[in-house]
């Protein structure tokens, strides 16, 4: 059993501790009386995983046994997670392979012959060749490519209407989804609160219902209803069945990050507790980042040895299968604290897994939207308070996966940092680009929503907040997001005490890398 996570008061003897601070790793020395907010200790990964697995297809919650929903016959999507969420070894094959190959084995013995894999991709990136075959593994990649196997097309010309959102605008979703008979949904949760139920269709909408509930002026109409119980929504109940026919059967699998060499496994530990060995391959790593050129630091924490363990596997009925996972994902995530702090520190890593940075629009959305507010039931820093997160922001996006980030950050954010303004003036031009939609549907790009959307996620935290400061941040990048960069910790502090005063209250929300790799 994992230790409960608990909060720290920094003394003079408190050594140094690790701040990610996106491709390096720092040790950083708070001052006295600050507080660190140590998570729950991470759970041990299940090293019998097939076994786990097969039981969960066997013994699911609400739900008959998966070989007994698989009719001759029928026709079986299995909707897999892309790489939003991490590629869970660098050698081992991955927890979605391993998923898909034991439901594959039960549609064979149940003669069932028509089945499509369809990577649930929602607004980002289609994955190419090689990214279907780090997920899928080569032997289930080469029984379906090329024709049975693909991304979603968020601007698929044959998309099928299943309803109809609350301002008129069509729900419109994957069709191979919608007119199949059964849809098998694996899902890797890392987070709590990603999706929430409705985590299968989310990622199978076109553009024209993605946009409608996801632009700003939706989500600040959804947040002004939510307390309103007879407030519904038809996109809430694609959970359990999508379309007139499609159920849907989930099996949801919990990841938590998990040391797998020698060298990295120190990052698991608290640094009171490190031994002579774990601070000399500390330094060694900091050493590493310093030395190391940018370009060569990429996915340095998955070359020492990160990787991801299998904490559950729950299958069955959407509805009652995700509340479990939320649950567990809580207990094993979200730590507890007595009260909000004036100034909070968080730390930024750079996930690493699809061989670039993080762009400064994504690093942003990151920290604000996921980092922020998933740490803790309740934001950490009272409002009006001021958060300092450690990230380089380098100004450099991917030329192939980020054309509309591009322009993103070069035209709309030099005239507006604003999501009512950018949703107003900007957004539709983005998304009626035909230039945009043809190199998301045929190369790898993400869609000319997606930065939109991920700087939207931003947008209740800073609204939340006095000042938002980022130590070694870009100059340049950093005003453009409308933010504060600071060289050091000392100076940011400085920069707060205008709005904090000099003795504010501070607490560190210590954490290891988080598990992803591109923003939803």
């Amino acid at each position: 059993m994992s230790r409960p996570g608990f909060v720290l008061s920094v003394d003079a003897q408190t050594p140094p501790l690790v701040v990610f601070q996106g491709e390096k790793v720092l040790l950083e020395r708070l001052p006295i009386d600050a507080s660190v907010l140590y998570p729950p200790e991470a759970l041990q990964g299940i090293r019998s995983l097939d076994e786990a697995i097969g039981r969960a297809l066997d013994t699911p919650v609400d739900s008959e046994p998966l070989s007994a929903l698989l009719k001759r016959g029928s026709r079986v999507t299995i909707v897999f997670e892309d790489l939003s969420q991490p590629v869970t070894s660098r050698t081992a094959p991955d927890v979605r392979q391993r998923v898909i190959e034991l439901v594959l084995e039960r549609a064979a013995a149940a003669g069932v012959d028509d089945v499509e894999l369809i990577a649930a991709t929602g607004l980002r990136r289609r994955l190419t060749a090689h990214d279907l075959q780090r997920v899928l593994g080569e032997r289930v990649y080469a029984s379906f490519a090329p024709d049975h196997v693909r991304s979603h097309d968020a601007e698929d010309e044959n998309l099928e209407v299943v309803g109809e959102l609350p301002g008129g605008t069509p729900i419109e979703v994957n069709a191979r989804v919608a007119s199949s008979d059964l849809v098998i949904s694996v899902r890797l949760a890392t987070a709590v609160g990603n999706e929430g139920a409705a985590a299968v269709a989310t990622k199978l909408i076109g553009a024209k219902t993605a946009r409608a509930r996801g632009s700003f002026a939706a989500g600040t109409a959804a947040s002004a209803a939510s307390s309103d119980a007879t407030n519904t929504d038809a996109f809430d109940d694609l959970v359990d069945t999508i379309g007139d026919k499609a159920r849907v059967f989930t099996v949801d699998v919990t990841l938590t990050p998990e040391p797998t060499g020698p060298a990295s496994a120190f990052l698991s530990k608290r640094e009171r507790e490190w031994s002579l060995t774990d601070r000399a391959l500390s330094a060694g790593l900091q050493a590493a980042t310093r030395i190391l050129p940018a370009r060569a630091r990429i996915g340095l924490a998955q070359v020492s040895g990160v990787g991801y363990g299998v904490t559950s596997v729950v299958a069955g009925k959407p509805s009652s299968v995700h509340p479990l996972t939320e649950a567990f994902l809580a207990q094993q995530q979200v730590a507890q604290f007595d009260r909000p702090a004036d100034v909070a520190l968080f730390g930024i890593p750079n996930p690493g897994t699809i061989g670039s940075s993080l762009n400064p629009v994504t690093a942003a959305a990151l920290g604000l939207g996921q980092i922020f507010s998933g740490a803790t039931a309740e934001p950490v820093v009272r409002a009006g308070g001021t958060a300092i997160f450690y990230h380089p922001l380098t100004p450099w996006f991917h030329p192939l996966h980020d054309p509309a980030y591009i322009d993103f950050f070069a035209e709309v954010l030099t005239q507006s940092t604003d999501p009512a303004v950018i949703s107003e003036q900007f957004e539709e031009k983005f998304a009626a680009d035909p230039w945009y939609r043809h190199v998301y549907q045929t190369s790898s790009s993400n869609h000319a929503l997606h930065p939109f959307h991920a700087w939207y996620s931003a947008a209740p935290a800073i609204a939340h907040l006095g000042d938002v400061i980022f130590v070694g941040g870009d100059h340049g990048s950093t005003r453009r997001l409308g933010f504060k960069s600071a060289s050091t910790l000392a100076d940011a502090l400085e920069m707060a005490s205008d709005s904090v005063g000099l003795a504010p209250a501070i607490t560190y929300v210590h954490g290891a890398p988080v598990s992803i790799s591109e923003v939803s």
